[in-house]
Parts: structure tokens; sequence; C-alpha cells
């Protein structure tokens, strides 16, 4: 971060007055800011997002020494005359474009792919909640001790520090897999079709697997791989890397021994992913109840 806090001491030195002591205390916050965002979110461990590189802080002091500058201009004494117009008013930023969809869904397009939808953070009600996955609504019913984390996933309810069963719920379903799990060395992209991807996924080396099957989801084709994560591997569980996407970093194993039902439903040539997993020691019964809240999947 020594390349922004140069330009912070640049802009400063600009702004050394005691007019401009509001734009140095926007340099405060946005670097106080840059310091404490955390780099990953935190909750369940079996998804990782991309960490902020290096660029990405650049861009972001860049755009606070932006600001500080306009600041700064707008505090200037206008140079119209008596009767004239104050300073130009700063026009508003043009919306920044979203990344576009997918190339896996099997009908391409230039919009942008809608966000995720999933129940608010916290305890799962008994019944039934609507969700929003790749721009495509439907509901899934769950039992009694389900949480969400409001973004990408559910997870079953377990002692502290401990997992039992869980859900990615992808918005964009993944691009690859990686060719070398431990190493993290992502392998080409999969085809645009669903059996594309589930064939791609169910030969990650190092693991085992059964499928793909061709199954149905809520009046939907689909395909079912279960994959079987091994006990032991040259790395731990949170560094053996399954899938990627090019607008997330990767899925990697929760605990070395777990098993991932991946589901892959295409909805009129939409591809929907969702990734079950139970850990190792949990038991038929909660594999079961991960299999019926896919089987109760309704979509709209």
């Amino acid at each position: 971060m020594s390349a922004d806090r140069d330009t912070t001491r640049i802009v400063r030195s600009w702004l050394r007055t005691d007019e401009h002591e509001s734009a140095n205390r926007i340099v405060d916050d946005v670097l106080a800011l840059l310091d404490t965002t955390p780099q990953r979110r935190a909750w369940w461990p079996a998804w990782r997002f991309a960490e902020m590189n290096t660029y990405a802080k650049v861009a972001i002091a860049a755009a606070a020494v932006l600001v500080v500058a306009v600041v700064g201009l707008n505090m200037l004494p206008g140079s119209a005359g008596v009767g004239g117009s104050g300073p130009t008013p700063v026009a508003s930023p043009s919306p920044t474009t979203a990344p576009s969809a997918s190339p896996l869904a099997s009908q391409q397009s230039s919009q942008p792919t809608p966000a995720a939808v999933l129940p608010p953070a916290g305890k799962l009600a008994f019944g039934r909640h609507d969700l929003m996955l790749n721009g495509v609504s439907f509901s899934l019913a769950v039992p009694s001790g389900w949480n969400s984390n409001g973004t990408f996933g559910i997870d079953k309810d377990s002692d502290p520090g401990s997992f039992r069963a869980g859900f990615i719920l992808w918005n964009d379903p993944a691009d690859g897999i990686f060719s070398d799990p431990c190493t993290q060395k992502e392998g080409p992209p999969v085809g645009p079709s669903g059996a594309d991807l589930a064939n791609a996924i169910a030969n990650v080396p190092g693991t085992s697997a059964i499928g793909p099957t061709d199954v149905t989801v809520g009046g939907y084709p689909a395909k079912l791989v279960v994959v079987k994560i091994p006990d032991v591997a040259a790395c731990a569980a949170q560094n053996f890397y399954l899938w990627w996407d090019e607008e997330l970093s990767g899925r990697y194993a929760t605990e070395l021994g777990s098993t991932i039902r991946v589901w892959i439903i295409d909805v009129n040539g939409t591809l929907i992913q969702i990734d079950g997993e139970t850990s190792k020691d949990a038991g038929a019964d909660v594999g079961q109840e991960v299999e019926q809240i896919v089987d109760s999947i309704q979509f709209k």
C-alpha cells in the first residue's frame, strides 16, 4: 500500500489549507476502509471468493483521489461574476457494466447475470423458501435445523467448529475443473452444455465419482454427479480445489472424506448448479435430507 500512501500525501499537500479539512477526512475514511475491509468473506469454508488483489487496491485508491479532487474543486470560489452560477455540478458516474453471463448457458446472452436471491442470513424456518439463481426463480422446502448465509449457501446446524452438511447455490455455474486440486492449477474451460460440465466434474483428479446420472429436478432434466473427496490428500481440505468459475475463485472441499452431490439442471437452456456436501461422519439420514431438499425444488 506504499504507492497509495504516497498518492495520499500528494493530495493532502495540495489540500493543505484549513478549508479542505473535510477532504482530508474523506481520505482518512477511505484508507480506514481499505485497511479494515476483510479479504475473504467469513462463513462456511467450502467456498473461496477471489481475494482483493493489488490492482483492485490501486483502483480504489485512485477513486479516493478523484473524490478528494472533486471536493477540492467544489470548495474553490466560483469564477462567475455577480449573479453568476456556482461551481458546475459533478455529473453522476455512468453505471459499471456487470460481467456477462457464463458461457456455460446453452443460449448466449449479452445481458449481465442477475444477482442471486437467497433467504436472509439466519436460521431458516421449517417449510418453503424462495430463491433465484442465474435469473431463474424457484423455491425449496427445508426441514428444521438449517441456516442461510444470505448470499450463496445454506447449511445444517452443527456444533461449533464442526460440519455436517451444506449447499453451495451457484448463481453462475462452474466454468471448469482444477487439473491439479492441491496446486490449484486450473484446467481449460469446459463446453457449454450441462453434460460437458457434469462429465468434467466427474473427472476431477484425485477424486472418485458416481455418474453423471440423468435425473429430473422440478420437472426439468438434470445431471447428478456424486463426488467422493479422498480421506488422505497431499494438501488440507481447504487447499483441495475442485471446480472454478471465471467470476469467483473456486470451490474446495470442506473436509477430506466428504461427499459432494452436484446437480446441474437445464431450465429451458439456463443452467442451474447446486452442490450438496455432507461430512464423512454425517450418516445416511443427513445425505437423504440433502436429497429431499433438492427433490422439493419447484420452478416458477
